[in-house]
C-alpha cells in the first residue's frame, strides 16, 4: 500500500497543510522544514497526487506550448528543453502544433481560456497583430519564442538570427567564394527574414553583387533543399558557395549533390543554420551556425514559472537573444578533421 500525506506529515511532526506545501514551492515554509518532509518523502517513495494538488491550489501544475509543425530536430529540441526544465519544477507540458494562423489563434485561445495551463509557450514565426493584442491584454502568462525584431510590447526569448547568418557567410566569403547563393526560408518567416539580412549585409560589406539568380526561396524541409539545389547548380551561370538558412535543407542539398555527382566542397561550398544532430554526421562534416535550440526551450520556461509565481510583472515586456557560434566543418573548404564551435 502506498504512503499517504498523513503518514509524511505524521513521521515530519508537522501538518498536513505543511506537507502540501513543501510540494508547491510555497515561500512561507522554513527550508530546513522543506528539506526534512522532502527526505522523508523520498525514503517512503511518497509522491503527491497531481490531480489533488490541482483541484487544493486551483493549479494544474501544466504548461502549454504551441510550435509550427513538428517536423524536424530544431523542434524536437526545443520540446526537449522545455520539458526538461518543466519537470524539475515537478509540471507537465501539454504540446500543440498547428498548421494555419486560424489554427494556432484557436489553439492559443483554448489554452488561455480553458482553465487547463497555468501559461503558454508560444512560437508562431509570422506573428499577426491580432496575436499582440491577445498576449498583451491576457491574464495568464505566456512567453514567446523567436518573436519578429519588431515586436517588442511582448516577453519573448529568441536566436540572433542577424549576427549568425552574417558569421557564417563571412566565413566563406573569406575562404575566397564570390559567387554566393542562398536557400531562404518561408516568406514571411522571422527567422528566415533575419538570416537573409544577415547574409544581404555580410554580401554588401564585402562589395559582393546581391545577384537574384542565386537567391531560391524555400521553405525549411529537406525537400526544398534538394530541390532548390537542383535548380541552382543547373543554370549555366552557377554559385561557388550556397548558404542554406537551415540544416533540413543543407541534409537536402547533401543528398541532390551525391546524386548528381556534385563534390562538396570541390564544386561547391556550403554552409548551413542550426546546428542539429544530424548535420553533425555529415561528410564532409557540415560548417554551420550553432544555436542552443535546447537552452531556447528552457530559458523561456525559466522566465514562464516566473511569470507565474508571481515573481516578474505579468505585462513588462522583455526581449532576450541567445548568442549563436559558428561550427567550422569540412564543407566550406577548411582542412579540418575535427569540427570546432566558434563564440
Amino acid at each position: 500500500m502506498s504512503t499517504t500525506i498523513i503518514e509524511i506529515a505524521q513521521k515530519a511532526g508537522v501538518s498536513i497543510a505543511t506537507v502540501s506545501r513543501a510540494f508547491t514551492q510555497n515561500s512561507s515554509i522554513h527550508p530546513d522544514t522543506r528539506r526534512k518532509i522532502l527526505r522523508i518523502a523520498e525514503e517512503n517513495h511518497y509522491k503527491p497526487n497531481p490531480s489533488a494538488r490541482s483541484l487544493s491550489s486551483k493549479r494544474t501544475d501544466t504548461i502549454g506550448v504551441v510550435l509550427p509543425e513538428l517536423v524536424d530536430e530544431f523542434f524536437s529540441e526545443i520540446i526537449r528543453g522545455i520539458d526538461e526544465e518543466a519537470y524539475k519544477s515537478q509540471h507537465y507540458v501539454l504540446v500543440a502544433s498547428s498548421h494555419s494562423q486560424r489554427n494556432v489563434l484557436e489553439t492559443v485561445l483554448e489554452f488561455m481560456f480553458s482553465g487547463r495551463v497555468e501559461g503558454v509557450i508560444l512560437m508562431v514565426p509570422q506573428l499577426q497583430n491580432e496575436f499582440i493584442k491577445l498576449i498583451s491584454r491576457s491574464k495568464r502568462p505566456v512567453v514567446l519564442i523567436d518573436a519578429p525584431q519588431n515586436i517588442n510590447q511582448v516577453v519573448s526569448f529568441n536566436i540572433n538570427n542577424f549576427q549568425g547568418a552574417y558569421s557564417v557567410v563571412e566565413h566563406i566569403i573569406n575562404h575566397g567564394y564570390k559567387k554566393v547563393g542562398i536557400i531562404i526560408g518561408p516568406e514571411g518567416n522571422c527567422d528566415s527574414d533575419e538570416r537573409f539580412r544577415g547574409f544581404s549585409h555580410a554580401l554588401k560589406k564585402y562589395n559582393l553583387p546581391l545577384d537574384q539568380d542565386f537567391i531560391i526561396r524555400g521553405d525549411f524541409t529537406y525537400r526544398s533543399g534538394y530541390y532548390s539545389f537542383i535548380r541552382l547548380m543547373s543554370q549555366n551561370k552557377k554559385p561557388d558557395a550556397i548558404f542554406a538558412t537551415n540544416d533540413m535543407m543543407a541534409l537536402g542539398i547533401y543528398e541532390a549533390a551525391r546524386n548528381s555527382q556534385i563534390k562538396i566542397p570541390q564544386d561547391v561550398a556550403i554552409v548551413g543554420f542550426d546546428d542539429i544532430f544530424s548535420s553533425r554526421l555529415l561528410q564532409p562534416r557540415l560548417t554551420t551556425v550553432h544555436v542552443p535550440i535546447s537552452e531556447l526551450g528552457s530559458s523561456a520556461v525559466r522566465y514562464l514559472f516566473k511569470m507565474i509565481n508571481g515573481e516578474v510583472d505579468l505585462h513588462k515586456p522583455c526581449r532576450n537573444e541567445l548568442t549563436t557560434g559558428l561550427v567550422i566543418g569540412g564543407s566550406c573548404g577548411c582542412p579540418i578533421s575535427n569540427a570546432q564551435i566558434i563564440f
